[in-house]
């Protein structure tokens, strides 16, 4: 069996508690494909896991890491989507501080051409939680204005992204009067969509 590296944390409650070991990898099970990790996602979603804040916190050791995008090395039984050499996009249940993983081969996307591995990982959490809130809890439509905060963020961005494509309005929220240059040149926000927040007066400044 090969061998692979892993980020694991025995207790959560601190960060200190990481621990990089290595150990061996099965054979990917059914419907699931091996990959070979090029770069792995950072979220806050993480560092809450590894914390013990987060709702969904496996009970015991785990490895965290809910995304990754690297390359495919061997398919289960049942696997037709990808094959060996394709370049994905992976999501996780937690597992993906590792160099090799076995992953549901459901959860497994091409990775666009001219992307990086770096840029692919960057992308499932942040872009699903930014659908998840606009078209299944706020069930947003043509027209609509969405009030999108922290939006030079990265659920932010995507969030902005989903909005045009379906034609809502934004209104985006920013910390500081230095991400608005940003907003207008990556975005294509008008000026007079984007609020910089003042705690003292933001409710006068969404009026």
């Amino acid at each position: 069996m090969p061998t692979r590296d892993v980020w694991r944390i025995h207790r959560a409650g601190s960060l200190d508690r990481l621990r990089r070991e290595t150990e061996e990898l099965e054979a990917p099970p059914p419907g699931h494909a091996r990959g070979v990790v090029g770069a792995v996602g950072l979220n806050f979603a993480d560092l809450a896991a590894c914390l013990g804040l987060y709702s969904a916190t496996p009970k015991g050791a785990f490895v965290p890491g809910l995304e990754f995008a690297g390359t495919v090395e061997a398919v289960g039984n049942g696997v037709n989507t990808v094959a060996p050499g394709d370049r994905v996009i992976g999501l996780t249940r937690f597992g993906g501080y590792a160099t090799l993983i076995n992953a549901d081969a459901r959860y497994l996307h091409p990775l666009p051409a001219g992307w990086s591995v770096a840029d692919g990982a960057a992308l499932p959490v942040q872009a699903i939680t930014a659908w998840y809130a606009i078209s299944e809890l706020g069930a947003c439509k043509t027209g609509d204005a969405v009030l999108v905060q922290s939006a030079a963020g990265g659920v932010g961005l995507n969030a902005l992204v989903i909005l045009h494509a379906i034609g809502a309005r934004a209104v985006a929220t920013v910390g500081q009067e230095s991400k608005v240059a940003f907003l207008i040149e990556r975005a294509g926000l008008d000026r007079r969509q984007i609020v910089v927040r003042d705690r003292r007066a933001f409710s006068s400044q969404l009026d």
